[in-house]
């Protein structure tokens, strides 16, 4: 009977703990989408009063005023459609199709659309397709791949080389080995540091939060990736070394 009662309790315990973290969770997170919306929405009444105390009183609307309030509406256009996609992809209530997809299409697609943003730092993306299929969502898939890559852009320094690599890969003991399609996107920018490695990907997080938002992101991308990940049933892990650059895996499982 104290054996049964000890492990009850330790059980209730564990329940209770669960439930602390879990709320803590949901306090941490609406606190952040608060403050994310606070802060252009503040830019965006700010930069508008002026306007219109100017036109009221003659004078004409500065352009670079209008060009501020039109960057912060995209930056709160681009949360609004982050977080919804982030809770449609935790619900489960979007069904996967999972397909046959060619690894260079689906990169080549990603990659074209980043192209203009890539030219402009002088950044190279490249792409080695040693797997040649993924069994994958193509929309969610085309999400994890222009994110990884849109990152890799966006914080390294302006001549750096991206690759975006696809290879086959087998784990597991004999009769259970589970066969993977890994993607990896390698860049040779000035790395993380090993103490955010294990935090990067949770929501809002970020290393440098100023220049992440001066870049325009929403603090949510790796997030959305890791749970697309999860509804696959694969993984996601990055590796990095400051000063040598940085590494994330994917792997989708082959089934």
């Amino acid at each position: 009977m104290m054996n049964q009662n000890g492990t009850n309790q330790n059980g209730n315990a564990e329940a209770i703990d669960a439930l602390k973290r879990t709320e803590k969770m949901r306090i941490e997170f609406v606190a952040n989408v608060s403050h994310e919306l606070r802060t252009p929405l503040t830019s965006i009444k700010g930069y508008a009063e002026t306007l219109l105390q100017d036109l009221t009183e003659g004078r004409g609307a500065d352009p670079e005023f209008v060009k501020i309030i039109v960057k912060n509406s995209n930056r709160l256009l681009d949360l609004i459609q982050d977080l919804l996609d982030l809770s449609m992809i935790e619900s489960g209530v979007d069904e996967l199709s999972v397909q046959e997809l060619d690894t260079e299409e689906v990169s080549q697609h990603a990659v074209k659309h980043l192209e203009r943003f890539a030219l402009a730092k002088g950044t190279e993306v490249k792409i080695d397709c040693k797997a040649k299929v993924v069994y994958a969502d193509p929309k969610r898939l085309d999400q994890v791949l222009t994110n990884l890559v849109n990152n890799a852009i966006k914080y390294c320094p302006a001549h750096s080389i991206i690759t975006v690599k696809w290879n086959s890969e087998v784990s597991g003991s004999k009769g259970g080995n589970q066969k993977w399609t890994v993607l990896e996107v390698i860049d040779n920018g000035n790395g993380i540091p090993a103490s955010h490695l294990d935090r990067l990907f949770e929501r809002f997080y970020r290393i440098d939060k100023g220049r992440s938002r001066e870049t325009g992101g929403t603090g949510l991308g790796l997030s959305i990736v890791k749970h697309i990940l999860q509804r696959h049933n694969g993984t996601v892990s990055v590796e990095s070394t400051v000063g040598v650059g940085t590494r994330f895996i994917c792997r989708f499982p082959n089934s």
